[in-house]
């Protein structure tokens, strides 16, 4: 990435969006230990471990700079089974989020899926109309906050789903693995 050189994943987004490819920015590869800690944080519900994933993100997204910083959202019914938004418990103490996504109920988990599933998967995001956000906005520049990029469908979900009811916004991506 250093080289200029845009990975194959980057390069079938880029197909598929005439060129606007999503920057995300990553700090770690995805490998088994990582694997073995998302599996207890999000299966399992060991919500003690957002403090490490907390501590892998800190120094990076507080040197950040963006208007707003918007989690991706849990589904409605992991939430309730886990008693909490594992997105939210990771960033929320390390900036101020700005909640403008919603998950619509039904919609299952990208970790229960291949990546052909993954990439198949259909929108599944709304934007929760009662936020007010104008205020905000100086620079238009968003973060887009997930914690593993497997394939980015899911952030490019959140990201189409921004631009339909926010155009102009500047919005780049960040996940603490990939």
């Amino acid at each position: 990435m250093e080289q200029g050189i845009i990975c194959a994943d980057c390069q079938k987004w880029q197909k598929k969006y005439q060129g606007e490819v999503l920057h995300n920015f990553s700090l770690y590869r995805y490998n088994s230990a990582f694997h073995d800690l998302m599996l207890a944080y999000k299966r399992r519900g060991d919500y003690v471990l957002r403090e490490v994933l907390q501590e892998l993100s800190w120094e990076y997204l507080t040197k950040a700079k963006f208007d707003c910083y918007v989690p991706v959202p849990t589904s409605p019914e992991h939430q309730a089974k886990r008693q909490f938004d594992t997105i939210l418990a990771i960033y929320g103490d390390i900036v101020p989020l700005t909640r403008l996504l919603a998950k619509k109920e039904g919609s299952h988990a990208q970790g229960e899926k291949n990546k052909e599933e993954r990439l198949k998967t259909p929108q599944s995001f709304f934007v929760d109309k009662t936020i007010k956000i104008k205020e905000n906005i100086q620079t238009g520049k968003v973060l887009l906050l997930d914690d593993i990029y497997t394939t980015g469908r899911t952030l490019y979900h959140a990201r189409d789903c921004l631009t339909s009811s926010f155009p102009g916004m500047h919005i780049e991506s960040f996940s603490i693995c990939r």
